[in-house]
């Protein structure tokens, strides 16, 4: 397809031992400091969004793999019925993909802040893997319930190189 260019590969993994049901929320401008316009942020290109279908309901032991957009900022997160429609009030994966070059890496990050709802993983090809299985996972790898302050340092985001990547969200690990 002329002008496409090539994108990131994530796998929703259910690990749980009922359904979920995976969402992929653009939080371009309302959780990140990055908006639809050229040269915010201090990126020369503004965050794209999401515009393709949404995962399926996934069963116990099934996985699906979609394709998300380069620049793309946003969260994943299984609804559980009182999640907000951008993940508000539940466990979440966060990340900025639009960062990605020999400067600046591409984030990445488990959130429990609004609270924790499930456990949550993100592995990605050649980068480090984070897992939070409680609400007390540690701050190297989550924020924890009602903590802005990022653990003093921003301690739970990852960073991963630029270029395309294949991402895999676990839910229950």
């Amino acid at each position: 397809i002329a002008g496409v260019h090539a994108d990131h590969s994530f796998t929703f993994r259910n690990n749980c031992g009922s359904n979920i049901r995976p969402i992929i929320a653009n939080v371009n401008c309302g959780y990140s400091p990055r908006c639809d316009t050229p040269g915010s942020g201090g990126v020369p290109n503004p965050a794209i969004s999401y515009t393709g279908p949404q995962p399926q309901v996934l069963g116990p032991g099934a996985s699906q793999t979609l394709t998300i957009n380069r620049q793309w900022n946003g969260r994943i997160f299984a609804q559980n019925g009182a999640c907000g429609p951008k993940g508000e009030s539940c466990t979440l994966t966060e990340f900025n993909l639009d960062t990605g070059n020999q400067f600046t890496a591409q984030a990445y990050d488990i959130s429990n802040i609004q609270g924790f709802t499930q456990s949550i993983a993100i592995a990605v090809n050649g980068c480090d893997t984070v897992t939070c299985t409680n609400v007390n996972c540690g701050c190297t790898q989550a924020y924890p319930p009602g903590d802005l302050s990022g653990c003093g340092g921003d301690f739970p985001v990852r960073g991963c190189s630029a270029g395309d990547h294949g991402w895999a969200v676990t839910f229950c690990p």
